[in-house]
């Protein structure tokens, strides 16, 4: 208690003197640190700290299990709608070319010729294809010809062999054609398709493929789709 006529100091003296940034006068009575107070007060929030925790902590956690469940179902939902994507755009598409069927016993060379127009033709109609999928928001730009190679690449391709009853080829619809500059070689850019072509009944069929983007990408086998039967390499 203050006496001898000094006065009380005031609560910011009182703290000031007790964290030492304060020297108070001979006529300031400051009291001293309430020591056990404040431990009792420091294990007093202790307590109530720890109750919180018990508290908030499990709900916090239950918060992020639900925002990683919610997040792993909308990823599960988005797979399975590009998965349904990628097989209606898959899909075979078969044409008949009965036509250029040459006649029984025609000599090779009429035989060869009747080849490489079903050939032609399959890469007409997959040119078409890609016209009608650019129209209806499928497909970017504006699909131009047709170019198909066999797969895998040889020379003759089958549509020469006679001895070949069928033909893989791999197909691209040409949307720009990239100019060769220094440090780049030409090229072209569009759409890969799958041709199937059968030289015994004069058939074929088609698919549009979806390779992996970019390069040296390792895809997830479970989110890869092969192409349909009708269109694999037998």
């Amino acid at each position: 208690m203050p006496s001898g006529g000094q006065r009380r100091a005031s609560p910011f003296e009182t703290l000031g003197a007790w964290l030492r940034i304060w020297t108070p006068p001979r006529d300031v009575a400051v009291p001293p640190v309430p020591v056990r107070k404040l431990l009792i007060g420091a294990a007093a929030l202790v307590v109530v700290g720890a109750a919180l925790a018990a508290v908030l902590v499990p709900r916090i956690d239950a918060s992020k299990d639900r925002a990683a469940a919610r997040e792993a179902n909308e990823q599960a939902a988005r797979q399975a709608a590009r998965r349904r994507e990628v097989v209606a755009q898959q899909r075979p598409r078969r044409r008949r070319a009965a036509d250029l069927r040459p006649p029984s016993g025609a000599p090779a060379p009429e035989r060869v010729a009747a080849r490489v127009a079903l050939l032609a033709r399959a890469q007409d109609a997959i040119t078409a294809d890609a016209r009608r999928r650019a129209a209806a928001g499928e497909l970017k730009g504006r699909p131009g010809g047709t170019k198909c190679e066999p797969y895998p690449k040889r020379d003759p391709g089958p549509e020469r062999d006679l001895s070949e009853r069928a033909g893989v080829y791999d197909c691209l619809v040409s949307v720009r054609a990239i100019t060769a500059t220094e440090t780049n070689i030409s090229g072209t850019l569009g759409y890969p398709f799958r041709a199937v072509l059968d030289f015994d009944g004069f058939a074929f069929t088609w698919c549009r493929t979806n390779p992996v983007p970019g390069e040296r990408v390792v895809p997830d086998p479970r989110t890869v789709l092969e192409l349909p039967k009708a269109c694999r390499a037998a």
